[in-house]
């Protein structure tokens, strides 16, 4: 009996051991299902939100690039270059396909018109949508009224021999389908173009029928028959927040398959980006082991083992996928930049003597892209990717950095410049899809050197050499030499000794004046930068360029500022005389909407009137897309400082951007005075101080070298000279002299 209690005691000791071990073993599932299952979707989210605003940020470029060709054409109209409609559509006829649009039209309040191809519109449906906007506008698809397509309309609105007429530049939705129908994830995911209130403007994944318009959010309820409170409420929250203008991510069950979305706003009208995937393109294994490894946990505890390893394998899925997404570029299916430069950093721990680094890209790549267009492209990319692995020696590491850019590490004994010539004869003529392609190389190389284990340096003196070659057609590759050495040690030599510059104060302001045209007395000076190290003058050509590369420019323009300043002040008190000085800000401080702030705080710590201070900005610098010029120029005019453009017509901006930008002063290049026949008035430099007179804008004319020159500026009539003729860049002590001399 007393033996019989005794395993009775064990049988129930080992139950509770059993018992306890088993509910460790499921709670320990449980929160770890839990972890794999949250860790999956952060995992999913990060990728499918980078992806959403990829298709976002492409098809914004697009349309920013439309409407500002439509707001060209309607600037070319409203300064008079037109006599009639026709005119209007021969001058931009070759243009507007250039930018994918199918046809112009002019309407009147009517809905009258014409159109480039010369078919009459009357009655146009909703021309008062049109009219109510005052810049331009990009209306949502619609039929087309003289095709069979779908079509998105450009437009805005224009005065023309006193009559108001809209400007219509249609474009055919399909070209919007295009851009949004790159297949991500594998190619089961896909993207949506809606308006804010849901409806699909268009559905490159094929989950709604967009011809009728559909409300995205009805036509998920209804087609699925979402009862689910639980999905109707993510849908309402995801209704809201884009009612909102706000981003975000959500999963929903619809169908026994679940989801993942992602909403990011477009930038343009109210519209959203919707980008879709399936689980079974990322998670449907580790979905499949969440709901199976809990049901083998609860029914068989033997199992567990069994488990591990499928979650071990699930992972190592789970991992070689996004280890794909991390390391492997998808349309060549090599490895991408950060791959290239963990697996360089790895080979060059091996060193060998006759290593090699390549840099190579393909001539105007985007002639070709505009030529075949994007898919046929990724296809030349991918065979010139497969080429050039074949051609190298085995263990080459060969990758694509971006764009058209290719990079390749690699061992090769034999003569390198044969091997090179392989490279350009046979991936200069190669064929895809039966079609022969010839393309032009640019080919850097860089041969390794022992010690050398910095891959970034070594891809630098790769570009560098690749550099060289750029658009020369005669020569096929640059091997890094000496020349090129000597440069990068130069810049690195600048660089190591910048900062010290500024501290030992070896930067001095110098300055070259500047001239009234009428009575040849002083108007002021601009203030120019030069460096004196070790008694020698490094030229602003070898440093500036490498300041505003590594942003030291911006450290450089506030000190020099700072001296400046310091010297009006000075004059001030000593000869209560202060010229107008003008200072060249670098692009790279724009980054900072707020930068003006602080040369507005240095200026009145100095007690110097700011209306002394113009502010010069290239013009190049007016044309980056990352910055809103018109909002950076109010608030420099809003600081009271003068405003002035500098090396005006060397850009790509037009004239007409004298009647937007709230500037005072053009400075025109020395390069329209060299090229100008001073005995005629038939000079582009005409046209522009025409132009600028009637917008009551001061001119500069820069780079004046002769009196033949001078007396044409006068004839012309610009207000302010600048250039050798009167004096080069002088120091403060000599302008000190100049100007009371001159004033």
């Amino acid at each position: 009996m007393g033996k019989k209690l005794k395993n009775v005691k064990h049988y129930k000791l080992r139950f509770i051991y059993i018992f306890i071990v088993l509910l460790f073993i499921l709670l320990g599932s449980f929160f770890y299902i839990k972890y794999v299952k949250e860790l999956t979707y952060e995992s999913i989210y990060t990728s499918i939100t980078e992806i959403g605003r990829q298709n976002a940020g492409k098809l914004n470029l697009k349309i920013n690039s439309q409407m500002k060709f439509v707001d060209q054409i309607v600037h070319a109209i409203d300064n008079g270059n037109f006599e009639s409609v026709e005119d209007i559509f021969k001058s931009f006829g070759s243009d507007y396909k250039s930018h994918n649009f199918t046809r112009l039209a002019i309407l009147d309040k009517n809905g009258n018109g014409i159109t480039s191809d010369n078919i009459e519109i009357q009655n146009y449906p909703n021309i008062k949508e049109f009219f109510s906007q005052s810049n331009v506008y990009l209306s949502e698809n619609r039929p087309s009224t003289v095709s069979e397509n779908y079509v998105n309309i450009y437009s805005k609105t224009f005065k023309f021999k006193n009559t108001d007429f809209v400007l219509f530049a249609t474009i055919n939705t399909e070209e919007y389908e295009e851009i949004l129908s790159q297949k991500v994830f594998s190619g089961k995911g896909g993207t949506l173009l809606l308006n804010n209130k849901g409806h699909v403007l268009i559905d490159s994944y094929g989950l709604t029928d967009n011809s009728n318009n559909n409300n995205f959010f009805d036509y998920l309820v209804n087609k699925y028959n979402i009862e689910d409170s639980e999905i109707l409420s993510k849908i309402t929250i995801m209704k809201d927040k884009i009612l909102k203008n706000e981003v975000g991510n959500l999963n929903l069950k619809l169908s026994d398959t679940l989801y993942f979305l992602n909403y990011e706003k477009l930038g343009i009208n109210d519209w959203y980006v919707i980008t879709i995937a399936p689980d079974s393109v990322i998670a449907k294994e580790t979905t499949k082991f969440l709901v199976l490894s809990f049901a083998i946990c609860v029914a068989f505890c033997f199992v567990i083992i069994s488990v591990l390893i499928y979650i071990d394998v699930s992972n190592q899925i789970q991992k070689h996928k996004l280890y794909n997404i991390a390391y492997i570029d998808p349309v060549t299916l090599l490895g991408n930049e950060v791959y290239f430069k963990e697996k360089g950093e790895k080979f060059l721990q091996n060193f060998k003597k006759n290593n090699y680094i390549i840099a190579l890209d393909i001539n105007k790549f985007k002639a070709l892209n505009n030529i075949y267009g994007y898919k046929f492209c990724n296809k030349i990319l991918k065979t010139l990717g497969e080429k050039l692995e074949s051609i190298l020696p085995d263990n080459n590491i060969t990758c694509r950095m971006s764009n058209d850019i290719f990079a390749t590490v690699f061992n090769y004994e034999r003569d390198i410049n044969r091997l090179l010539n392989q490279i350009f004869n046979e991936i200069s003529n190669f064929t895809v899809d039966n079609k022969k392609i010839q393309v032009n190389l640019s080919i850097g190389v860089y041969k390794i050197i022992p010690e050398e284990n910095d891959i970034n340096k070594l891809l630098d003196k790769a570009y560098m050499a690749r550099a060289k070659v750029k658009g020369v057609y005669d020569i096929n590759y640059y091997i890094f030499d000496e020349i090129l050495e000597n440069k990068l040690v130069e810049e690195q030599k600048i660089e190591s000794s910048m900062e010290s510059a500024l501290k030992n104060k070896e930067f001095k302001v110098v300055y070259q004046p500047k001239m009234y045209v009428k009575n040849e007395k002083l108007y002021g000076a601009e203030a120019l930068v030069r460096w004196y190290k070790d008694g020698e003058m490094i030229s602003p050509g070898k440093f500036i360029p490498l300041f505003e590369k590594n942003k030291f420019i911006m450290k450089l323009d506030l000190y020099i500022f700072e001296q400046v300043c310091k010297d009006m002040s000075l004059w001030k008190e000593k000869y209560n005389f202060v010229p107008t000085i003008s200072i060249n800000v670098s692009k790279e401080h724009f980054a900072n909407e707020n930068f003006i702030d602080e040369y507005a705080k240095i200026v009145d710590k100095h007690k110097i009137e700011r209306g002394k201070i113009d502010i010069e900005i290239t013009e190049s610098a007016t044309t980056e897309e990352k910055v809103d010029t018109l909002k950076l120029l109010n608030s420099i005019k809003e600081k009271g400082f003068l405003v002035s453009i500098d090396d005006f017509g060397t850009g790509y901006s037009s004239l007409s951007m004298l009647q937007n930008m709230p500037i005072d002063i053009i400075k025109i290049d020395k390069i329209f005075v060299d090229k100008a026949d001073l005995n005629s008035d038939n000079n582009i430099i005409n046209y522009i101080m025409f132009i600028a007179k009637h917008l009551g804008v001061k001119t500069i004319v820069e780079g004046v070298e002769t009196k033949e020159q001078v007396e044409f500026i006068k004839k012309i009539k610009s207000d302010i000279i600048q250039g050798y003729y009167y004096s080069k860049p002088i120091s403060k002590e000599e302008f000190e002299i100049y100007f009371n001399e001159h004033k």
